[in-house]
């Protein structure tokens, strides 16, 4: 049992989460941030904190080497390490220094691992959850502290999603981390003989194939909805990310071309055959720049490609 006075906390910020964290732990009067630590260069990993806005007296690691962290917390005796994304499992020798609790997207004993928020949106779920549980050293395996439903709906992406995990972790995260550490929350199983996973996505797997159905090829455009991890495709082999679609009742086709553009509308939407019909593709990134896409695409002979 913990006392109501000078707790402490270290974050790691690896991820969208990290701000979302430390500003909900900044309106806390009993839990103190004492660190921080971020990615130094990833290419998948990234922190949305900005560290030039830090007081000085919250250490900073630009580090995901197991000895680095290892010395920092040490050094730091922070009550609770909060692991908002990492990119590692820990051992028992680093897990002893604190109590460690990790965010993980998905309904833990299922879900466990990469990328739950894509594959949420891909696989046409209409919730997904947030997990906050005990940490081991086996990935996503540790007793389950709280779950949070967030709904999916039609209208959701990857961003939109994020946005409403944000709000939830905003405003509970103090609330949550001090009912743990006062021991004021029954903690669940998470049973390894029911759990699933997901693997990890990297940005080649946002390649669109138009053979695929609408439904399908919408769901990855909402699931990718990012200029760097986008959905994609060609035209005249040049890359096009697609950030923004539709589905709707529209004209039935018979003669399919999968990728064939069908229509172009005056407010620069186009619509674009998949294996059952169009999708109406009403927003794209190309060049640097976010644009409509019949700024590039001008007939209805053009055709996406997937190579």
């Amino acid at each position: 049992m913990h006392n109501n006075k000078n707790l402490s906390v270290v974050i790691f910020a690896f991820g969208f989460m990290g701000k979302y964290s430390l500003e909900g732990l900044r309106k806390n009067k009993i839990l103190k941030i004492k660190g921080i630590i971020v990615p130094k260069t990833d290419k998948f990993y990234y922190s949305n904190i900005d560290l030039k806005k830090i007081d000085n007296k919250i250490k900073i690691l630009k580090s995901d080497k197991k000895n680095h962290v290892f010395n920092f917390i040490k050094n730091l005796k922070p009550d609770v390490v909060l692991i908002s994304t990492f990119n590692k499992i820990f051992e028992k020798k680093i897990l002893k220094l604190s109590n460690f609790i990790n965010i993980h997207h998905g309904r833990l004993p299922e879900q466990k691992g990469r990328a739950s928020i894509n594959w949420a949106i891909l696989m046409g779920r209409n919730s997904i959850y947030l997990t906050f549980h005990q940490v081991v050293p086996k990935l996503d395996s540790g007793k389950i502290i709280l779950q949070k439903k967030i709904d999916i709906k039609k209208y959701d992406n990857y961003q939109t999603i994020q946005n409403k995990i944000g709000r939830y972790i905003k405003i509970n995260i103090s609330k949550i981390i001090l009912k743990y550490l006062q021991n004021r929350i029954k903690l669940k199983k998470n049973d390894s003989k029911k759990e699933t996973w997901n693997c990890s996505r990297n940005p080649e797997d946002g390649l669109i194939n138009f053979f695929k159905k609408k439904e399908d090829v919408h769901n990855l455009i909402r699931a990718c909805k990012s200029k760097s991890f986008g959905a994609f495709c060609y035209l005249r082999e040049k890359k096009i990310i697609i950030l923004e679609s539709s589905i709707k009742k529209n004209r039935k086709f018979e003669g399919i071309i999968p990728g064939r553009i069908t229509q172009i509308y005056k407010n620069g939407n186009i619509d674009c055959l998949c294996k059952n019909g169009p999708i109406t593709i009403k927003k794209i990134f190309y060049n640097d720049k976010i644009m409509k896409p019949s700024k590039i695409i001008k007939s209805t002979r053009d055709t996406l490609l997937n190579d």
